[in-house]
């Protein structure tokens, strides 16, 4: 797959697959905050995990951010590890991730009380978000996945040009 994701120990994948999720997660919080505190002024009472105006996020929803970042890295390590899964396809993984996503971050809401649970409407904007950024991030993961495809094709395709590898296959079926 990816040179980089095969390269270091599991310790240096694992890490900095928690750095990604955590990175990636505080930005995305903070564009919605942002967004929210200027669109939607209502919803600074949504979610715990503001102090509005000067302050932004919380030392403590920073740190609950990074707890979930842990907890997304092995479970992310869990299903693409070829040693504890090895027969899983790959879109099947995603969907599982997806799920597991879900269900961990909800607890996560549950636990430190990052929205009200008790408004159907919060959790359908969760869920609908989440469903988007979910749906994003797997279209652009298939989709570096199929121009990898097509280069490394091209590839073979010229190495086998160069060494004369299709005249020996047709000699070999002859």
């Amino acid at each position: 797959m990816d040179k980089e994701l095969s390269e270091g120990s599991f310790f240096t994948r694992f890490t900095k697959n928690i750095l990604t999720i955590f990175s990636l997660s505080v930005f995305a919080i903070s564009v919605v905050g942002m967004a929210s505190a200027r669109f939607v002024p209502s919803t600074q009472e949504t979610s715990s995990m503001f102090a509005f105006a000067p302050s932004g996020l919380t030392y403590n929803a920073i740190m609950q951010l990074a707890c979930f970042s842990i907890v997304m890295a092995a479970v992310s390590a869990v299903l693409f590890s070829e040693y504890l899964i090895a027969k899983l396809r790959f879109l099947w993984r995603i969907f599982i991730l997806f799920i597991a996503a879900l269900v961990i971050f909800y607890l996560f809401v549950v636990i430190f009380n990052w929205f009200h649970i008790n408004e159907p409407l919060t959790l359908l904007v969760f869920f609908l978000l989440t469903l988007i950024c979910y749906s994003i991030s797997v279209g652009l993961t298939i989709l570096k996945l199929k121009l990898e495809r097509k280069k490394y094709s091209k590839l073979l395709e010229k190495y086998k040009a160069r060494n004369n590898l299709n005249s020996l296959n047709s000699k070999k079926t002859a």
